[in-house]
């Protein structure tokens, strides 16, 4: 990923985020908890999955509604609230921040579906989200 300054936060490669973006620790760790709960199985992990799936591939994966998070945690509505936020401010997708691989186990137990359409080449890589941009 990047360095981080001295205030916490970590710089990207200028390549990587839009116009010197940064990735705060606490954006960060609100990311990896959200990928961690959206990769067990509970409706909570359902909530996070098609939150942050909306992130990586919203016309393949599926939208988020909003009401959604009526259904979690506030702790993980926080969470939800702070990547809403790093989404808006680094104009890049999951993958470009170095969480592909996380990303793409939530699309295998989510969007099992989705995933066989890969691996049989009935749906375009590149229109899923299912390789680097």
């Amino acid at each position: 990923m990047g360095s981080r300054d001295r205030d916490g936060r970590i710089s990207l490669l200028p390549s990587k985020l839009h116009m010197g973006a940064t990735i705060t620790t606490r954006q960060q760790a609100a990311l990896e908890r959200l990928i961690k709960i959206a990769q067990a199985d509970t409706g909570q992990s359902r909530r996070a999955a098609e939150f942050l799936l909306s992130w990586w591939n919203a016309s393949n994966c599926g939208g988020f509604d909003l009401t959604t998070m009526w259904g979690v945690d506030m702790e993980i509505a926080a969470d939800m609230v702070t990547v809403f936020t790093l989404v808006a401010s680094c104009h890049r997708y999951p993958d470009d921040l170095g969480y592909g691989e996380e990303f793409r186990r939530i699309v295998h137990a989510w969007r099992p579906a989705l995933q066989r359409d890969v691996e049989t080449r009935t749906i375009d890589f590149h229109d899923t989200g299912l390789i680097h941009r």
